[in-house]
């Protein structure tokens, strides 16, 4: 690919209502083009259409996805923010694109990674079918995470003061689209589970190593997303079981009542014992309860 200049998308109005064969065949040129300027300038041009009329950048979906991966982060951008507008409108457009979605969301740039998950939380509020088996590749984004802040390697060792604040202040803005992106992830997790849990449940092993991740957010959606599969068949999610006991002694008390809650839809009675323990050393009275409540279903059942 080069950088060689081009000549822009003459004729080609993106205030306008409407495109016509011409426009649009000149759009799609320019979206395949070996030029870099080319490329960007035809991302640009459907980003921008997409603000104002999200249904004139439909026919372009096809177009636009495989610039997701393109070695240019900024046409990556444009075309993303494109499909960000359609598929807020359109979910059904990019429900079978999912996987090419990823070309951002596992990209080592969090501005890139967050544009791609607002794309994969449109798609799975309406088609968490087309999510859920690719459940693996979400908790491999997650896997290890920590919500702390540290400051990237480098940035103490730049003497000039105001230099130094500038550089902190916008490493602390990337990770905070960082945060926004593992929250959202983390809930995608869980709507993908609760909304196809028979896809989800081959990746059960997969959601158990994320119990241990230090987000306490992603642990919580992890246990829940193992709940929803369990709920629907308890057979699936049967080898989460000891990983769900030791959720029980979480440090978090929203993780705890949701290995309880998990734990009572396995319906395994092994976790009477551990139940009860948890009833009897819980310092949160209703969490306590339902600790006991729970032990006690499954003692009788």
């Amino acid at each position: 690919m080069t950088d060689e200049e081009s000549a822009p998308l003459e004729g080609v109005d993106t205030g306008s209502e409407a495109l016509d064969d011409e426009d649009r065949d000149q759009i799609r040129e320019a979206l395949t083009s070996e030029t870099n300027i080319r490329r960007n300038e035809a991302a640009q041009a459907l980003s921008q259409l997409a603000e104002r009329d999200p249904s004139t950048v439909r026919p372009f979906v096809d177009d636009l996805l495989p610039l997701l991966g393109d070695d240019r982060n900024v046409i990556a951008q444009q075309a993303g923010t494109a499909l960000l507008g359609v598929v807020r409108e359109h979910p059904e457009d990019l429900a079978g694109s999912v996987p090419a979605v990823f070309d951002l969301i596992e990209r080592d740039l969090n501005s890139l990674e967050l544009l791609g998950t607002q794309i994969v939380v449109q798609v799975v509020l309406e088609h968490p079918e087309e999510v859920a088996p690719h459940l693996d590749r979400i908790v491999a984004v997650l896997d290890g995470r920590s919500p702390a802040y540290e400051a990237t390697d480098g940035i103490d060792m730049v003497d000039d003061e105001e230099a130094r604040e500038t550089m902190l202040e916008h490493d602390k803005q990337e990770h905070q689209l960082l945060i926004q992106s593992q929250g959202r992830l983390a809930n995608v997790i869980t709507a993908a589970a609760e909304g196809d849990p028979d896809a989800a449940a081959d990746h059960v092993d997969a959601l158990v190593g994320l119990f241990d991740t230090p987000d306490v957010t992603v642990v919580g959606a992890a246990v829940d997303a193992v709940s929803e599969i369990a709920q629907a068949d308890p057979d699936a999610a049967a080898g989460a079981f000891d990983a769900l006991v030791a959720c029980l002694n979480h440090t978090n008390d929203t993780v705890r009542a949701r290995a309880v809650r998990a734990l009572g839809y396995l319906g395994d009675d092994r976790a009477v014992e551990p139940l009860e323990h948890r009833a009897s050393v819980e310092t949160d009275e209703d969490l306590a309860d339902l600790a006991a409540e729970t032990a006690a279903f499954l003692d009788e059942s």
